[in-house]
């Protein structure tokens, strides 16, 4: 399963040594982007994103959790995002303003929020390239995962083609989780805590690129053993 690290819950005051220790065992950095509007928080503008692009090849995921995200598209394209994701919500024409990401030559990525049903994502499955799936309200830290979620995946994998978009969960990723959502169908997962605050960041980035969807949860090594999140 797809490992997209959210640096959020890295130190922020050492970024770049984070991204360093991940680099070779993580499918890329995924970075919120909050403006304090769509969501009441402020969080990783373009300069950042620029910073990281200079200390990585790995994917850089922004996730424009903003008011005008047609407005920052460009910013973000410019400073080296590969993948752009959006909600609903903010966008006046969604499928122009995905089809505006990827003319910037990024991967065009749907938000689905816990409040919306699996079908509001259906009809666009065609033109993203993933559908990032909330696990838990957006701007938020340390809430569960949404319990309807793994059913949610399950239903999103079924209504897709086989060279569909990727189905990835962002929120409540834990150790009594992530292997539920891999047997339910998700490809990936945005673990923050899970690798940061293990004794040791490598192995867990790692044991969660070990998962397979659809696997089964018997016979899992004993790091997914159930813990308190």
């Amino acid at each position: 399963m797809k490992a997209y690290v959210s640096l959020w819950s890295a130190d922020l005051l050492a970024l770049g040594e984070a991204v360093d220790l991940l680099d070779d065992v993580v499918d890329g950095f995924h970075m919120d982007v909050f403006d304090g509007h769509n969501v009441r928080e402020l969080l990783f503008g373009p300069d950042v994103i620029a910073g990281l692009r200079r200390r990585t090849t790995r994917t850089i995921d922004v996730h424009l959790n903003v008011a005008d995200p047609d407005y920052w598209i460009g910013r973000f394209a410019d400073a080296g995002a590969d993948m752009l994701t959006v909600q609903t919500g903010p966008c006046p024409d969604l499928e122009a303003t995905l089809a505006r990401i990827q003319d910037r030559g990024c991967q065009a990525g749907l938000g689905l929020e816990i409040h919306e049903p699996v079908s509001h994502a259906t009809r666009y499955l065609g033109g993203v390239d993933r559908v990032l799936l909330l696990g838990t309200p957006i701007g938020v830290k340390g809430r569960d995962l949404d319990p309807a979620a793994p059913g949610r995946v399950r239903e999103l994998a079924g209504a897709r083609h086989r060279d569909g978009p990727d189905i990835v969960v962002d929120g409540g990723v834990r150790r009594h989780t992530a292997p539920a959502l891999a047997a339910a169908g998700a490809d990936g997962v945005i673990p923050g805590s899970l690798v940061f605050d293990a004794p040791d960041p490598r192995q867990a980035a790692a044991e969660i690129r070990a998962l397979r969807p659809g696997q089964g949860l018997a016979g899992l090594p004993g790091f997914w053993s159930p813990v308190a999140s």
